[in-house]
């Protein structure tokens, strides 16, 4: 009888141990396709690329802003003459939701925030160029926490606070974010890059060296794989917390054309780029582009776990990369056709999280269009829907239930924000 209960005792235990390893680790023969330097990671999430996700996705057009006067900048649309992978996207500084529905918009270009009620249509709009309150050199980012706008100027080194009902300046405080970091592995490394993750907080990158496009000159350095290091960081410049991640910089390609020297000098979708994100309650995301590894530390820079998706790159063609960009400017033409380019397209071409803390992650199929194809994952690692998504749509936020994108009409790029309502059945 003893041995009857022990034996079902062992069987429990064994068939406990084997589900734990097979959805938090991985089988024996999933092993064999993790990179070896992987293997010491703890809370190691395999997600097989076969996996069953739990439900079917799908999202319903709710809203779409169309207001003219108010958008008709959101392209910039510099010369591409000289500069390769030049406009587009540098007018965006942000998207956020109030718990309203109201829909805030960044824009980096006019200095403003504008504001759309949750159907689409123009509210207000804030700010403009100045140094008095409520006005900026240069706006990167703009965030919605504990009922208060904020936005934050990296060029003045402060964050203009608001209060939302009505929209009026609250609070102007200064960042010290340009000062020497306080700890010794820091020293001589330069901030290049901030995020905010709260009233008081940014997650800061420190890089060793600047992009240098000065040929033939002991500084060059685009044709090295160049590191940025990531850490918490308070207003008065004093880095909180340890090193939570290390990612590559953006690569470059160059090419020497007719005397000219030209380089990408923005990220392109089949060249890494660092990848991060940052949850309305403060968790971190973070990835190269070039891996289907996804790190997540909480708020403090506390590590959590990471995930992996084991999947084949797609091989890039040159042919295949001309004509996606057959109406680029000479510059960029120029570029795709005498770089060296990589061998394969990157893993992933985005990730984030939602006001969930679900993980919505685009990895780059096999195809030859640029769609792809997102996997939206609980953070305890289970797989719970994927869907094809076009490029030209990019996901900016997800929340309350809605997914909002900014669209980009190819032929004309003109772009807009598109709301969604998020469907999911089993």
């Amino acid at each position: 009888m003893l041995i009857n209960l022990f034996m079902d005792y062992v069987k429990k235990i064994t068939l406990i141990l084997a589900l734990f390893f097979g959805v938090i680790c991985c089988t024996t023969e999933e092993v064999k396709k993790v990179p070896d330097h992987l293997g010491d990671l703890e809370q190691l999430i395999i997600i097989q690329p076969n996996s069953e996700p739990e439900y079917e996705i799908d999202f319903i057009h709710s809203a779409e802003i169309e207001h003219s006067s108010a958008t008709n900048n959101w392209f910039v649309d510099w010369s591409d003459e000289f500069w390769a992978f030049s406009g587009g996207d540098f007018w965006f500084a942000g998207l956020e939701i109030d718990d309203s529905g109201r829909i805030y918009v960044g824009n980096s270009r006019e200095k403003t925030i504008q504001v759309f009620d949750s159907d689409g249509s123009f509210l207000t709009e804030t700010g403009g160029e100045g140094r008095g309150p409520g006005e900026f050199s240069g706006i990167t980012e703009i965030k919605i926490k504990n009922n208060q706008l904020f936005a934050f100027d990296f060029l003045q080194f402060r964050t203009t606070f608001y209060s939302l009902d009505p929209l009026n300046v609250a609070e102007v405080k200064n960042a010290y974010l340009s000062r020497d970091p306080n700890i010794a592995e820091l020293t001589g490394w330069l901030s290049n890059g901030f995020k905010l993750i709260d009233d008081e907080r940014f997650l800061v990158r420190y890089v060793d060296e600047f992009p240098n496009a000065n040929i033939d000159t002991p500084n060059y350095n685009l044709d090295k794989t160049r590191l940025g290091r990531y850490y918490i960081v308070n207003r008065e410049g004093e880095v909180e917390s340890e090193l939570l991640f290390e990612l590559k910089n953006l690569k470059n390609i160059t090419a020497d054309i007719e005397g000219r020297h030209i380089w990408n000098i923005g990220p392109v979708p089949f060249l890494n780029q660092p990848l991060v994100s940052i949850s309305d309650d403060g968790h971190i995301i973070s990835a190269n582009s070039d891996e289907s590894l996804i790190k997540m530390v909480d708020s403090n820079g506390d590590y959590l776990r990471s995930f992996y998706i084991p999947m084949e790159k797609k091989s890039l063609i040159r042919d295949e990369i001309l004509n996606m960009y057959d109406d680029a400017g000479e510059a960029t033409l120029h570029l795709l056709q005498n770089a060296e380019l990589p061998e394969t397209w990157p893993a992933l071409a985005d990730i984030l999280m939602d006001d969930e803390n679900r993980l919505w992650i685009a990895t780059i199929p096999e195809s030859e269009e640029l769609v792809y194809e997102w996997w939206l994952i609980q953070d305890t690692g289970a797989l719970l829907a994927t869907f094809r998504w076009p490029g030209n749509r990019s996901i900016e936020k997800i929340n309350n239930g809605y997914l909002y994108t900014r669209e980009t009409e190819e032929s004309t790029g003109i772009q807009t924000i598109v709301k969604y309502r998020i469907e999911m059945d089993q």
